[in-house]
């Protein structure tokens, strides 16, 4: 198995209901290829929300900023679709987005061994209320 490729989000986009997170590489172009393996990652340290896809060769980690957050709250909150999409504006639904992404939220809060900073930083754009206080 080769290393997982990873792929950093560049921008989002938003068309009605629907959250584009744009990637640019080279081997994006692959896109057609890609298949959705419907879980998703934390990386602590780059501070960020992986969405793992899969190719014939292996994995492939979608890395999803803190500065992208706001608008992947908003897509939470309005149930928006959230695609991957490339160069060629050919794009691939993340199904299990909306509900990995609430178990992870869920999960980072008030729990010490995803680090100070991710925790931080989840409880300012995703905290409830509760865990807020």
């Amino acid at each position: 198995m080769m290393m997982p490729l990873r792929m950093n989000v560049q921008s989002t986009a938003w068309e009605q209901n629907k959250l584009n997170l744009n990637v640019s590489d080279e081997v994006s172009q692959q896109l057609s290829d890609w298949k959705d393996s419907e879980r998703m990652l934390v990386d602590s340290d780059g501070l960020a929300f992986i969405y793992v896809l899969e190719n014939k060769e292996g994995f492939i980690h979608i890395s999803i900023g803190s500065s992208h957050w706001v608008n992947v709250k908003k897509a939470l909150l309005e149930k928006a679709v959230v695609v991957v999409r490339n160069g060629k504006g050919e794009e691939l639904e993340l199904t299990a987005f909306s509900s990995e992404m609430d178990y992870l939220t869920d999960n980072i809060q008030g729990n010490a061994n995803y680090g100070q900073q991710m925790e931080e930083e989840v409880i300012k754009i995703f905290g409830t209320e509760e865990k807020a206080q």
